[in-house]
């Protein structure tokens, strides 16, 4: 019986140094949701972008990440030389929900002159993540997933019609997207 009890003490101090060691390490970035069942057809962005019939170019990225940094001018010379087309332009971040006033900071300084949606949409974040990285939206206690940025989508009528992963290839894209509005 003794030794029982030793056991379950030694048990639960070890228990509480895990949480406290996780909670200050791996944790420090993470965040915790409450599932509120919201479906993603009640976002902004399913109502303004993804359920029309008109060619969207999501640009999704982080604050954090070097590669999507870089890749802003090219990302606001592609939406100058389309300007004033049918073509939508709009970009999602991953950032942590913890990180809210950093990208809110980023957003103000019009470095990116496309409209970061992310902010809008925050209820829906987890859903349209995971339509754009093809994940289930899972019930499961706990959810690793990965979110590689940049990742630029080209969506029409609930489709994807394109993905670029990786930093985007101006020409490329440009000629994909003449392609696009020419079948209109």
């Amino acid at each position: 019986m003794k030794n029982k009890i030793i056991y379950i003490l030694i048990l639960s101090l070890s228990i509480l140094l895990l949480i406290f060691f996780f909670k200050s390490t791996i944790f420090k970035n993470a965040t915790i949701t409450v599932n509120k069942n919201v479906k993603i057809e009640n976002s902004p962005f399913y109502k303004k972008y993804y359920s029309r019939d008109k060619v969207t170019v999501v640009n999704i990225w982080a604050t954090w990440c070097k590669p999507c940094l870089e890749e802003i001018p090219s990302l606001n010379k592609l939406k100058q030389e389309f300007k004033g087309s049918e073509i939508n332009f709009i970009s999602f971040s991953v950032d942590n929900i913890n990180d809210l006033e950093k990208l809110k900071k980023f957003n103000a300084t019009k470095k990116f002159e496309w409209e970061d949606i992310t902010v809008e949409n925050l209820d829906y974040k987890k859903e349209i993540e995971n339509l754009f990285y093809n994940n289930s939206s899972g019930s499961g206690f706990i959810s690793v997933n990965s979110l590689d940025v940049p990742k630029t989508l080209i969506i029409k009528n609930k489709s994807v019609i394109k993905e670029y992963n990786g930093l985007i290839d101006y020409n490329e894209i440009s000629e994909f997207l003449n392609k696009e509005l020419k079948k209109n």
